[in-house]
């Protein structure tokens, strides 16, 4: 039963092979010839091109930096103590001068007191230097009075002496004596005549100097502790927001403790990192345009006018930055209807600057014309037609530079103004491709003249499509 089996399967397999050699063999010769010459040919690819311009293009480049308050003040206190009086809160507007805290100031005003009457003992001490009393003058002169009446009785006693000594009627002891009494006489009323002339005619002038010395030394003092005295008393310095509050009522100061940080937002500032290449461009003076999101009444972006204050010739170079910081300066509004006033720019905020550099003189094809690829950027430029031909591409590589308004800058080998480039389909070519123009593409540049548009479009219109 197996081996009928095995010899029917083979009759079956046998026939089959004879049906397919006979289809073989009935093919036509058109579809041979059909078959041996190979797939049809590429159709042209559908493009869309657009003109080549040259025109004067600025480079523009943006930079992105956080609004800042131009002065910030870390306001510390001047003095130790407790803090008796802080009338002031976080975002509240102060104006230049305005009490901030205050400590308490009982100890300091009794040392101030009493310094204060020193001044006055000393003030009274330089006048009764300078003015002597009439009752010393007294004094002094009655003083000299009687030491010249004791002189003139000495002074007789002494001549009779004299007399009766010439005649020989007196002892030579008695006459001696009555000349040393003249004497003694004598010097006292010298004594008493410089005492009456030193009261009559006041102190030494060294005297008065140092009277008047410690008088001043002692006023001084007193500036110098209500000088430290003011200490006490924290002022603004100038008017700005209170953005933070360091202190509170009751608290312990130490001198040179943070009271409050003040910023001023009457004008803000912009750090900007501008690259290198472009920084020279970039000087003093020059107006930017800046936008801010949140500075209005919305949320929406809000054009601000700003201008370039310091360009700092220092890039971070050490942790490999090529970009200098620039400060821009740009005037704040504040709305003082509302208590307390709100400033438009904030610290914080962010704000976007737009700077144009120098005008180039370029060559400038659509941003959509360029393909990269690993071995760089490249475009497709369309070749002059041949008579009666296809119109094809080659690929040109180029350098990219300068970009404005969806131009580009390049530069490569053979391109020139009025030529035509691939701005859709270029993916799908490949060099020498023929191609079928769909559409030429509006080919105004963001700084063409209408005399190079007209040019362009009429450059544009004199290059036939293919299958025209």
């Amino acid at each position: 039963m197996m081996v009928w089996r095995m010899r029917f399967a083979s009759c079956v397999l046998l026939l089959i092979s004879l049906m397919l050699a006979g289809c073989q063999s009935e093919q036509s010769p058109a579809t041979s010839a059909a078959t041996n010459a190979g797939p049809p040919p590429d159709p042209p690819a559908l493009v869309t091109v657009a003109v080549v311009r040259r025109s004067q293009v600025s480079p523009q480049f943006r930079a992105l930096g956080n609004i800042r308050p131009r002065h910030v003040s870390i306001v510390a206190s001047g003095a130790q103590g407790i803090v008796q009086d802080f009338p002031v809160e976080a975002g509240d507007f102060v104006a230049a001068g305005a009490l901030l805290s205050q400590l308490r100031m009982k100890a300091s005003s009794l040392e101030i007191e009493v310094q204060q009457a020193l001044i006055r003992e000393r003030e009274a001490e330089l006048a009764e230097l300078k003015q002597p009393r009439a009752e010393d003058v007294a004094e002094s002169r009655a003083r000299l009075q009687a030491q010249m009446s004791i002189l003139t009785r000495v002074r007789r006693d002494r001549d009779k002496k004299l007399e009766l000594d010439a005649r020989g009627a007196a002892a030579s002891t008695e006459v001696r004596d009555a000349e040393d009494d003249y004497q003694t006489a004598l010097q006292n009323m010298n004594a008493a005549q410089a005492a009456y002339d030193r009261v009559a005619s006041g102190a030494r002038e060294e005297q008065v100097q140092q009277a008047t010395a410690r008088l001043e030394s002692q006023r001084k003092h007193v500036e110098y502790l209500l000088a430290e005295q003011e200490k006490r008393s924290t002022f603004a310095p100038f008017a700005g927001f209170v953005v933070e509050e360091h202190t509170y009522v009751g608290q312990w100061l130490a001198n040179g403790a943070p009271i409050v940080t003040l910023a001023g937002l009457d004008e803000v500032e912009v750090e900007l990192m501008i690259d290198q290449q472009y920084v020279s461009e970039i000087t003093p003076g020059r107006a930017v345009q800046l936008t801010v999101r949140g500075a209005g009444s919305s949320a929406a972006a809000e054009q601000w006018q700003g201008q370039v204050s310091t360009v700092i010739p220092r890039s971070e170079w050490e942790s490999g930055s090529r970009s200098f910081p620039i400060i821009v300066r740009i005037p704040n509004r504040i709305d003082e209807s509302v208590s307390p006033p709100l400033p438009a720019l904030r610290e914080g905020m962010m704000a976007e600057a737009e700077f144009a550099g120098v005008p180039v003189d370029a060559i400038l094809v659509p941003k959509d014309s360029i393909v990269r690829s690993s071995r760089g950027a490249f475009i497709y430029v369309l070749n002059p037609p041949a008579e009666g031909g296809v119109q094809n591409v080659r690929q040109v590589m180029v350098q990219t530079g300068v970009a404005a308004d969806g131009w580009i800058q390049v530069t490569g080998e053979g391109l020139a103004a009025g030529q035509q480039v691939v701005v859709e389909g270029a993916e799908r070519l490949r060099p020498f491709k023929s191609v079928t123009i769909a559409s030429v593409a509006a080919a105004d540049a963001a700084d063409g003249s209408a005399a190079d548009n007209s040019e362009s479009a009429e450059q544009a219109g004199s290059t036939p499509a293919a299958g025209e």
